[in-house]
């Protein structure tokens, strides 16, 4: 027996079949993560900088009677004095004075500074010829300055023709350096020893970073 469908099963199959089927529509693209803040801080870290290098140098100071004579405000050296003024000279040189090169990455013109200073014992020496003889404490304590500043311009040769040493801020790694080799940076721009020098090594820029600038009457512009 054959069997017919009825027109309207006919229709809703026909209408079934001409329906379009749905199509999935594709997936958005994803959005850029947004830079955490891990990722920031590497593209902003600033590069390390070098370690501090603290080198012990040669200084070779040379006693010049002439540059002696115009420290100390005098046209002639008495040959008593001279003959206790060289003696002096040469075993200072030998026992007590230090000199160090600094290098501070972080401080500007490649951070080369020298530091050069007499120990304690010489201090105590000229204060003891001082109670005795103002004179001849005046006298030692100019040899130290003499000794110190030789000392100084035989490591940075330009200091020789300046006349003096331009004394520069030092940086925080640079006090941190003091304070292993035994100084102390006073606020006046002093370390803990009398007759020192501090510097900048090779020389550079003069008098503009000289702290003590505002109150030298010699100060000019580099």
């Amino acid at each position: 027996m054959t069997t017919t469908k009825k027109p309207a099963a006919k229709k809703a199959e026909a209408a079934k079949a001409a329906t379009p089927k749905k199509t999935a529509k594709p997936d958005a693209p994803k959005k850029a993560a947004k830079p955490t803040a891990k990722t920031t801080a590497k593209t902003t870290a600033k590069k390390p900088v070098g370690p501090i290098q603290v080198d012990a140098i040669d200084a070779h100071p040379e006693f010049d009677m002439f540059t002696y004579c115009e420290l100390s405000g005098e046209t002639r050296i008495e040959h008593d004095l001279l003959e206790e003024l060289e003696p002096r000279f040469d075993g200072w040189a030998e026992k007590y004075l230090r000199a160090y090169k600094i290098t501070d990455p972080a401080a500007p013109k490649g951070g080369g500074h020298v530091i050069i200073w007499l120990e304690e014992p010489v201090e105590e020496e000229i204060e003891g010829v001082w109670q005795d003889s103002p004179s001849a404490g005046m006298s030692f304590h100019n040899l130290a300055i003499h000794m110190v500043m030789s000392a100084a311009q035989n490591v940075v040769p330009e200091l020789a023709d300046k006349g003096c040493a331009p004394l520069p801020k030092p940086t925080p790694g640079i006090l941190k350096a003091f304070e292993k080799l035994g100084l102390v940076w006073n606020k006046e721009g002093t370390v803990n020893r009398q007759f020192a020098v501090f510097t900048r090594m090779p020389y550079s820029d003069g008098c503009s970073v000289c702290i003590l600038r505002p109150k030298c009457p010699n100060a000019v512009d580099d």
